[in-house]
């Protein structure tokens, strides 16, 4: 019944051929479409497009700071830099996890720095350059710190990123002893600041800057 059928309908048996035909031709577009759109969606993901950035900020106890930074997932952004207090350059090094996606996202940080104290011969020749204003105390004292930080980012369309970020710093302060210093320099140095000394302390610290995405 059916073969006699299709013999004479020769119309209906074009028609099958054809229906055949465009399914087989549009099985590879509609394939191709979901490829499309990921790619697509990768094209419009920031996180995805720009995994490298430059990081300006400026906070307690580190001072002013840019850094480098590398994002190699979603959830981790690491970062490497030079710092600088009003008094000597420093580096640091860190990483932020960023829990959740969106234009606002909290951030969680953990920053690791250091700047290396001044040594005899350093502060000989900055004691003999008149031309420099008087030596702070605090320049021959280095410093190493570990701080926890939590804040907010803001994500805005040209790939700036603003942040805010508040914490504790745990940091060691030491200073090397200048018993070697020469005798026309002693008189610039109290006799308490000849010995070696080391303090510890606990101190809350801050940050905010931004950051340019870009790769």
């Amino acid at each position: 019944m059916a073969a006699g059928w299709g013999r004479g309908n020769p119309s209906m048996g074009r028609m099958s051929t054809l229906v055949v035909m465009v399914v087989l031709l549009s099985a590879p577009v509609a394939l191709a479409v979901p490829r499309l759109e990921s790619r697509r969606e990768a094209t419009q993901d920031p996180e995805r497009i720009a995994p490298f950035g430059l990081m300006l900020d400026a906070g307690i106890p580190e001072g002013a700071g840019l850094s480098v930074a590398f994002r190699p997932t979603r959830l981790v952004r690491l970062h490497l830099g030079a710092t600088h207090n009003g008094i000597r350059a420093g580096g640091r090094a860190g990483l932020t996890l960023l829990p959740m996606r969106g234009w606002l996202t909290p951030a969680i940080s953990l920053d690791f720095g250091h700047a290396q104290p001044a040594d005899e011969r350093r502060l000989e020749r900055r004691l003999s350059d008149l031309s420099q204003p008087p030596v702070p105390s605090l320049e021959r004292v280095g410093y190493t710190y570990v701080s926890a930080l939590l804040g907010l980012e803001v994500r805005m369309p040209s790939r700036i990123t603003f942040f805010v970020r508040g914490g504790l710093s745990f940091m060691e302060l030491n200073a090397p002893g200048l018993e070697g210093l020469e005798e026309p320099f002693r008189r610039a140095i109290s006799p308490a600041e000849e010995k070696p000394w080391t303090m510890r302390l606990i101190r809350p610290t801050a940050k905010l800057g931004f950051l340019l995405s870009f790769g």
